[in-house]
């Protein structure tokens, strides 16, 4: 009996002994893991001078390097110009939840081995250069949550089957190739998806529209074709929709502007046609208006969805549609949205006059309507734009005096006038809009002498006064404009000496 009573003793007071020997010989795996790692990578700030094995809590003590329960939970080393290869020693940190090796100089593969720490929740290797393909074993991470590999030179495809409990995916800024994954995730927890800037081709697919929780969706230039699916109207979470410079055909679908909490749609560089659907332009739902930004410029499209309602409640900020081949009038609903700050119509087939209701347009900080067909008068309404910082009405058929209250827009950096029927003098009073960092009235009918007023805008960079009818002498006080990088005075009737001081600033 005392005999059993030994033995029992015995193996109670050894079995902490052996749970103590299995823990050192994890944490001397992992101290060797980190050294090799350490051996493999070039460290022009010495970040791994602190890294010794002999420590009383290596490598708790380490830095960049956290634990828990004297474990490696987190590997640190953002910003800190290492350069090299991932050791494939990486895989021995099992316990490993956090990496963030982001903004270094790391190449060659990202080493499979890493995929066998399933207990990562973050991986943050974006900005490096990191190169090869992404392995199928990520999908091993089952408790990832955020992977960012933006910004390294990464390719083939986009391995399908993604962790379930995925929320931020980041690839942009790579080579991946191939489609979309249609199962790119088999949950639908991601938040965030950014694909943009590789050479990834297909169709967006459907699927995307089972992420109810997606809230930025971005995909800008790549290859992708066919058309927007309407599945994209079920990502009721949607905040950030973006997928420029594709070769994007179709309608852009009216559901999609609808979305409850969308703010941001840039389909810009695409080949979208038919009509911009209203429901991008004012409140279609029962929500409150939450769209602000809408770039569509340099696509297809022929008209305007113009809203059923006179009234337009929205809280757009920023309209792009330039580039387009929208014919018609300005769109007058447009004036009823006082929240805009930018609107570019430029390069459209717009015609008739300029409605004196954007006056309306308080907060407005450019308005660029070049190269359409836009005649009369530039109505006096616009100096209510008392934020303009940039008016361009080139290459329009707008005529007689440049009117004189576009002295009073005194924030004005940029008034680009050019191609037009302008006549009459040269308004002297250009003097008072001191901001002003470029002045294009080129290819106008402007008489009279160029004025010394214009000689004190100091922050000048750009003057066109081209093929107009303005004469006499060059005022010897142009030197005065010492940021002048353009100057073209060509195609008038200037007579006189050049001044020799147009020389200093233009070299």
């Amino acid at each position: 009996m005392a005999a059993a009573a030994f033995l029992f003793l015995v193996l109670i007071s050894a079995a902490p002994l052996l749970t103590w020997g299995e823990l050192n010989a994890d944490i001397e795996a992992e101290i060797q893991a980190l050294v090799n790692i350490k051996m493999s990578l070039h460290d022009p700030l010495g970040v791994f001078s602190g890294w010794d094995p002999s420590t009383p809590s290596a490598p708790c003590d380490w830095r960049g390097v956290g634990c828990y329960g004297g474990r490696v939970s987190e590997l640190r080393l953002p910003h800190l110009q290492l350069s090299g290869s991932l050791s494939p020693q990486i895989g021995n940190l099992r316990m490993l939840r956090k990496l963030n090796l982001r903004s270094n100089f790391f190449n060659d593969t990202i080493p499979s081995s890493l995929f066998r720490c399933t207990l990562l929740h973050s991986v943050f290797l974006q900005y490096n250069s990191f190169s090869g393909s992404l392995s199928p074993e990520i999908s091993n991470l089952t408790s990832l949550l955020v992977f960012n590999v933006a910004s390294n030179r990464l390719s083939g495809e986009i391995p399908g089957d993604l962790p379930e409990n995925l929320r931020f995916l980041d690839l942009s800024s790579n080579a991946f190739s191939g489609e979309i994954p249609r199962n790119i995730s088999s949950g639908s927890q991601l938040q965030l998806i950014n694909l943009s800037y590789n050479q990834i081709s297909g169709e967006i697919p459907p699927t995307l529209g089972e992420f109810a929780n997606l809230e930025y969706l971005w995909l800008d230039y790549n290859s992708l074709e066919g058309t927007l699916p309407s599945a994209l109207a079920d990502c009721t979470s949607l905040v950030h929709f973006s997928a420029e410079g594709n070769k994007i055909g179709g309608v852009v679908p009216a559901a999609i502007g609808a979305l409850p909490k969308l703010q941001v749609v840039s389909l810009s560089h695409n080949n979208l046609s038919g009509s911009v659907p209203g429901s991008l332009f004012c409140n279609v739902s029962d929500y409150p208006p939450s769209i602000r930004i809408v770039q569509l410029g340099f696509n297809a499209f022929t008209g305007i969805g113009m809203p059923k309602s006179v009234m337009c409640f929205s809280v757009m900020q920023d309209l792009d549609l330039q580039n387009n081949h929208i014919s018609g009038g300005f769109p007058l609903f447009l004036t009823n949205v006082s929240t805009l700050t930018s609107i570019d119509l430029s390069g459209n087939f717009f015609s008739g006059t300029i409605p004196s209701e954007i006056g309306s347009l308080q907060q407005l900080e450019e308005l660029k309507l070049a190269n359409n067909s836009f005649s009369g008068l530039v109505p006096s309404d616009i100096k209510n734009c008392r934020n303009l910082t940039i008016l361009d009405l080139e290459g329009n058929l707008f005529s007689g005096v440049i009117p004189a209250f576009m002295i009073e827009l005194i924030n004005l950096k940029v008034l680009s006038l050019g191609g037009n029927n302008f006549s009459g003098p040269f308004m002297p009073s250009f003097g008072n809009l001191t901001a002003l960092e470029s002045l294009n009235l080129r290819g106008n009918g402007l008489t009279g002498i160029l004025p010394e007023e214009l000689m004190v805008l100091s922050n000048l960079s750009t003057l066109d006064l081209s093929g107009n009818k303005l004469s006499g002498d060059i005022p010897t006080t142009i030197g005065n404009l010492k940021h002048l990088t353009v100057l073209n005075l060509s195609g008038n009737g200037f007579s006189g000496a050049i001044p020799e001081n147009i020389g200093s600033f233009l070299c």
